[in-house]
């Protein structure tokens, strides 16, 4: 739930703080509407279109989920399991709270390239344990169980994201990186290591 969470977080609040630009110092001109008085500019459905610059912020913070899966794997295989998803977790919750801080425009993009890659490897990390803590007559139903209540963490997120978000950006930023706290201390008290261990 928590992982599930994070990661559609991230990716939905990303285009969140790209439309409240964020960036110290953006010299950017605010966005003039034609029709600034009209019903549709009062809205607060009211959408604002992204420049090049924002398509670009994407795509370089979307690389990083795949970018340090190298990375990843060379830690799930060392520090085990556990370890590996504590330290991700708690650098998730980490890189949550750094996206408040005042910095430039590059700054931002490492900051949300760092936050997908780290939510994308706790992703990693939790399928590949869950398919190995669980032996083979019950594995199905662990999987299964573990999917139904990722998706209630995947439909949790937008309110917080998008909704929160909107009314107060630090406190949706701490709903965040405390999840990730509580789900990194769970990860280090978890009974069973499944590194090295065969599948029974």
């Amino acid at each position: 739930l928590g992982i599930a969470f994070a990661y559609y977080g991230v990716i939905l609040a990303s285009a969140e703080l790209l439309e409240r630009d964020l960036v110290c110092g953006s010299t950017a001109p605010p966005m003039q509407d034609s029709g600034a008085d009209s019903e549709e500019s009062r809205s607060p459905c009211h959408c604002r279109l992204f420049g090049p610059a924002a398509y670009q912020t994407m795509i370089i913070s979307t690389v990083g989920e795949i970018a340090l899966n190298p990375l990843n794997i060379l830690g799930i295989n060392f520090l085990g399991r556990r370890l590996s998803l504590c330290i991700t977790m708690g650098c998730t919750a980490l890189f949550f709270l750094l996206l408040n801080i005042c910095t430039l425009s590059t700054g931002m993009v490492g900051f949300l390239f760092m936050l997908h890659a780290l939510v994308s490897a706790n992703f990693n990390t939790i399928y590949i344990y869950t398919a190995e803590v669980y032996p083979t007559t019950m594995r199905a139903l662990g999987m299964g169980t573990s999917g139904s209540v990722c998706r209630v963490g995947a439909m949790v997120a937008p309110f917080i994201s998008q909704v929160l978000m909107s009314a107060s950006f630090m406190g949706a930023l701490c709903l965040f990186s405390s999840v990730c706290i509580v789900c990194a201390i769970s990860a280090f008290t978890l009974p069973i290591e499944t590194k090295g261990r065969a599948l029974r």
